[in-house]
Parts: structure tokens; C-alpha cells; sequence
């Protein structure tokens, strides 16, 4: 179980929620994740030490044949994530980092959780409208590109949180050195309020 409690908005205490919650959590990324970087990257497999999870709901309820997602009370076919079951606690954690450093406002609803992923050019098939990222980390490099119709962007976004919609344009990671995560907060397509 984590307690952690954000002390201000200062750099130091990003640094200490990298130190004691994300660096704490144990993740491996699943299938679909997977396929998408060996996909993305001409074949490579993921490297050891990165993974990409959601935190959140999936349509996914199936793990093994022995175990099985916790569905969503008054949601049909949608289910918690394993690292949202295990840890619910994290959600009002990323909600005050998002409160603290977000420029704009964000309600927690689904968090792509990437640790030293180097995301291939893709755009986001179950987001709805905006993504926010913020990238975290003892890194250099890693900027965001995204592919507009007339040009590409780079952006850094160590520190500090990007909006862009990425179901709409296509968007990937730059080479980088060091221990990197992204988290990437938006809304699942399935989960929207109506």
C-alpha cells in the first residue's frame, strides 16, 4: 500500500514521488503492450526493466486460465486493471500531482504508466479527446514527437505535463538515457460519461 502525500509543487518532491511510489511498483506489461512495441520497433522485444500498464478499467476481464479482473459494478464487460485492484489508494495520489502541476484541470480516470518505454509512432485507439503526459525521472532525452499534417513537434516534457490529443494525431517517444516514466492520463472510450 503506498502513503505518499505530495508537501508542495517543488521539483524535489516530483523527485520523491518517482523515489517512493514509482520506482515501488512492480509491473510487467501485458500482451497487447508488448505486441505493440516488438510491433513498433522492426521485431525488438520490450527491454528488461521497462513495462507500459494501465491503471483504470479494461475490456479485458481474462487473465489465466485460474484468474479472472474484478468487474465494475453497473459496467458491463469493463474491469478493473490488476494494479488498480491491488493499489486504489494511487488514485487520489496522481490526482494531486495532477493538481499541483497540471495547468489545466484533469480528473483521474484512466493513467498509462510507462517505466523506460520507449513508445513507437502509434495514435491512441481507446482515448477520447485530450491526453495529459508528464514524463518523470533521473533522464535526458525522451522528448514527445507529435506528427501534425504540415509538421512534427518535439516537446520535453520532464517535469512538466503536455496536452495533445493523441487519438488524433500520431505521436512517439525519442532514444533516451537514464530511468524514465511517463504517465499518461486520459479518458477510456468505454468509461465515458454520457
Amino acid at each position: 500500500m503506498f502513503d505518499f502525500k505530495f508537501k508542495d509543487n517543488s521539483v524535489e518532491e516530483i523527485d520523491r514521488f518517482v523515489e517512493e511510489v514509482l520506482d515501488k511498483i512492480n509491473a510487467t506489461s501485458g500482451s497487447r503492450r508488448k505486441l505493440m512495441y516488438r510491433k513498433g520497433h522492426c521485431g525488438t522485444p520490450e527491454p528488461k526493466g521497462s513495462y507500459s500498464v494501465t491503471y483504470g478499467y479494461t475490456n479485458c476481464g481474462y487473465i489465466s486460465p485460474t484468474k479472472y479482473r474484478k468487474e465494475v459494478q453497473g459496467m458491463k464487460h469493463i474491469y478493473e486493471t490488476t494494479i488498480l485492484t491491488h493499489h486504489p489508494e494511487l488514485k487520489k495520489i496522481f490526482q494531486d500531482l495532477c493538481d499541483l502541476h497540471s495547468p489545466e484541470k484533469i480528473v483521474v480516470d484512466q493513467v498509462q504508466i510507462n517505466r523506460n518505454w520507449i513508445a513507437p509512432p502509434h495514435k491512441d485507439g481507446n482515448n477520447v479527446g485530450f491526453s495529459s503526459i508528464i514524463g518523470l525521472g533521473d533522464y535526458t532525452g525522451g522528448e514527445i514527437v507529435v506528427e501534425k499534417p504540415k509538421e512534427h513537434l518535439e516537446f520535453d516534457i520532464k517535469n512538466k505535463f503536455l496536452r495533445f490529443n493523441g487519438s488524433l494525431y500520431t505521436h512517439w517517444t525519442k532514444p533516451f538515457d537514464g530511468t524514465r516514466y511517463s504517465l499518461v492520463f486520459y479518458e477510456h472510450k468505454m468509461t465515458k460519461k454520457k
